[in-house]
């Protein structure tokens, strides 16, 4: 990650830094390296996993891994939060693809060189194309009150939306929100390793183009007679991407859903 070379360094003071700029992704070494300065530089692992390692005792937080149905990945986390943003980015239908502890970031914040990790990174279908989220996740808004951290937080903005990205800090309570959304994402969730039949998985693209707006009643009859196989496969059709509906409302029999097609996109957060 790179500025023109006509601009200020990493190490040169904050106020002479030409915020204005783009910033991009060079590898350190390519032909598009030369002649750049950098702004920060971006540590990725060599086999494409996650950086930090959630093996060891120096730990805060009760820590995991999680599979994702969508990625195909697992996503090791450390905390409820981090572990609430997974739920999130599996269930939403409009996440393309996620990723945790994706990278590790070293740049310039006051007069110092400091080093942070992303929590979770994802691709985002919008309206015309998608969007990069960098997040970092904290348990409320204490963890953030001490003035050197807010500082670093700053300066990781500055870098992360230089690059076209967005950048979030996210608290738990946001992302669990209302009760409703905590059972959806309970129930749900919680069948992301189900499997869907190769004949349910037909007589999904079946309903895809004949009825993509229907009820989750529907969907689940159309995929087994069986109510509880039914339900667990439309569950983990969610997880996929597949099926799209209101996180904030319970879901049940006569609730709406769209199920979507197949969708093709090429990746931009895996490096």
């Amino acid at each position: 990650m790179r500025r023109s070379p006509a601009t200020t360094s990493l190490h040169a003071a904050p106020s002479l830094v030409d915020l204005d700029k783009p910033l991009r992704l060079v590898q350190v070494g390519s032909d598009a390296a030369e002649g750049t300065r950098p702004a920060g530089r971006m540590f990725v692992a060599e086999d494409g996993g996650p950086v930090r390692s959630i093996i060891g005792d120096n730990h805060s937080h009760w820590v995991g891994e999680e599979h994702s149905q969508k990625t195909g990945l697992s996503n090791p986390y450390e905390g409820p939060t981090e572990h609430c943003l997974i739920m999130e980015s599996e269930i939403r239908a409009d996440v393309l693809a996620y990723r945790t502890q994706a990278f590790r970031l070293q740049l310039m914040s006051g007069s110092g060189v400091v080093q942070w990790i992303c929590d979770h990174l994802r691709q985002i279908r919008v309206p015309g194309g998608y969007l990069i989220e960098a997040i970092e996740c904290k348990p409320d808004l204490s963890y953030i009150g001490d003035p050197l951290e807010r500082q670093k937080i700053l300066a990781v903005k500055r870098v992360i939306t230089g690059m076209g990205w967005k950048f979030r800090v996210v608290y738990e309570a946001d992302i669990k929100g209302s009760g409703e959304r905590q059972l959806n994402f309970g129930r749900i969730y919680a069948r992301n390793t189900a499997t869907v039949t190769r004949p349910a998985m037909e007589a999904f693209e079946r309903l895809v183009v004949e009825s993509p707006v229907t009820t989750f009643k529907n969907l689940r009859e159309c995929l087994s007679p069986d109510r509880a196989q039914g339900e667990a496969m439309a569950q983990a059709l969610i997880c996929m991407g597949r099926v799209e509906f209101d996180l904030d409302r319970i879901l049940f029999g006569a609730s709406p859903v769209r199920l979507l097609p197949a969708i093709r996109f090429t990746p931009k957060i895996w490096f």
